[in-house]
């Protein structure tokens, strides 16, 4: 019993096999290595999105990134709303652009007011040529 507790010991199977040598022993330790570095590498082949320079996300497309709103992403004439559209900004409803069947509000937003569609009485949004809109307590708002 003493010699078989010597055997394990010195890396031994436990008496049934022979022991790994130590080349063997370093060479299980290099494809093991090699196999778990290529599992990452070979997933990270799928490039990550960029973000949008600062002033240069057009009118109706979505100014949010990696689940925040950047408002330094719109145009300059643009504001981000909280419905994380870039919108136009305005001061009066006749500001806004009109889309054919759908209302308009002139809202305040956190640094201007802007412009945000109404939700019609199919609960539709209008096609803005930006990100979807849906409705959402009567406004039309990014999907976010």
């Amino acid at each position: 019993m003493q010699a078989e507790a010597l055997q394990r010991q010195n890396f031994s199977t436990g008496g049934i096999a022979l022991p790994y040598s130590s080349d063997m022993r370093k060479a299980l330790q290099i494809l093991t290595l090699s196999l778990l570095t290529s599992i990452p590498a070979a997933c990270g082949d799928d490039a990550e999105p960029t973000r949008p320079a600062d002033g240069t996300v057009k009118m109706w497309e979505s100014c949010e990134w990696d689940g925040q709103q950047e408002p330094a992403l719109c145009e300059s004439s643009l504001s981000c709303s909280r419905h994380g559209v870039c919108s136009p900004v305005c001061e009066v409803i006749s500001d806004c652009p009109e889309f054919e069947g759908f209302d308009m509000d002139c809202i305040s937003a956190d640094l201007a007011k802007v412009c945000a569609p109404k939700c019609n009485a199919s609960n539709e949004c209008p096609q803005t040529g930006g990100v979807d809109l849906k409705c959402h307590q009567f406004y039309c708002i990014g999907d976010s």
